[in-house]
């Protein structure tokens, strides 16, 4: 394991910890580039879906935030979303820090890529999003990339509706 894995590891070992004192937690993910490749501490977001045993009441949502907003942040940005079990991707129960109001598809995305590296554990605990509301989430993306001058986003966006499958950020930068 490299020194970056090390403490990938720690620190979702401290997110699930905060979360679990609050409520039970069934089991994390690590997404994004920390889960494909690429990823940078210094400059990736780290990207961790947690799941939790049931839904959270809106008190437990703020006593989770108040307890992450605590922990130290090693990497540029934590990106967190936790789910209760048994549901469908976009219908998450926290989104930290940026709160409700992001575009759906980004949800969608994450899902499919942990159905993909992750597929029997995602499986046991979410609903699956299908490759049609995949390809939705990715010609949205690609859209909103195109509006927000994103390249990046919008070459990941086009190679996955070409060719059906995700390349990383660095991939895309070439």
């Amino acid at each position: 394991m490299t020194v970056a894995g090390a403490q990938v590891e720690t620190y979702v070992a401290e997110v699930v910890d905060a979360i679990e004192g609050v409520a039970p937690v069934a089991r994390a993910f690590v997404l994004g580039s920390a889960l494909v490749g690429g990823f940078d501490p210094g400059s990736s977001d780290l990207d961790v879906v947690v799941v939790v045993e049931r839904p959270l009441e809106q008190e437990e949502r703020e006593a989770v935030v108040a307890e992450l907003d605590e922990l130290p942040q090693p990497f540029r940005k934590l990106e967190l979303v936790v789910y209760a079990a048994g549901a469908k991707p976009p219908a998450y129960e926290l989104n930290y820090p940026d709160g409700p109001g992001e575009p759906e598809f980004w949800f969608v995305l994450d899902a499919a890529l942990a159905q993909r590296f992750a597929a029997r554990e995602w499986g046991e605990l979410l609903r699956p999003v299908s490759e049609t509301e995949t390809r939705s989430a990715a010609a949205e993306l690609l859209r909103w990339a195109e509006r927000h001058d994103e390249p990046v986003h919008a070459a990941r966006a086009r190679h996955y509706l070409e060719h059906g499958e995700w390349i990383t950020k660095e991939e895309a930068r070439r």
